[in-house]
Order: structure tokens, then sequence, then C-alpha cells
């Protein structure tokens, strides 16, 4: 099956490039970050660009990914660390909630 771009997956693209025509090769050139903070374009959108690309036999491996998920939640945790420690300094007892 292949991976044909969607309209938005398009316009994004066109965006992203400044043109209103591409080619993969131009595509897979752009920096990750540049893809991933285009407007319109989400974690799907990006994961069919790269179907797409792969299918035309562009190398993509320079398109990291730092998944904003796992980004997300490395802040996240750290701003609990940090609240918890924060607690504990004024004289807060933390502990963890029961499971199940």
């Amino acid at each position: 099956m292949s991976a044909a771009l969607t309209t938005r997956q398009i316009n994004a693209i066109r965006a992203a490039l400044g043109k209103h025509s591409f080619t993969p090769l131009e595509v897979a050139q752009l920096d990750y970050h540049v893809i991933r903070h285009t407007q319109g374009l989400g974690p799907k959108s990006i994961a069919g660009i790269r179907q797409w690309l792969l299918e035309a036999g562009q190398a993509v491996g320079h398109w990291q990914h730092d998944d904003c998920h796992s980004q997300r939640e490395r802040r996240r945790a750290q701003r609990i660390a940090q609240a918890i420690a924060l607690l504990e300094r004024h004289g807060y007892s933390v502990i963890e909630p029961r499971k199940g």
C-alpha cells in the first residue's frame, strides 16, 4: 500500500518550503525541527510524511524521534520531583498513591 500525502500534509510542506511544488528529496532535506514545528502537522501527519519519503527511497534517518511526548513526560516528572522536594523542605510528608 503506498502512502499518499493528504492535502493538509501537502499544504504544510508547501508552507515549510515556501514554494508550491516540491520533490521527496527537498522534503527529506528539511530539518526535523522545521517539520515538527510546521503548523498543521502533528505526530500522525509526520509519520505519514516519513512513510511517503521512505517509499520514495529517501533516507530520513536524520529525522530524529525526540518525541514530544517523551520530552513532555520528562518535564512533567521533573516538575513533580521539584514540587515534592519543595513540600518536604517545608515539613510536609509526601507518600505515593495507592495502586489498584
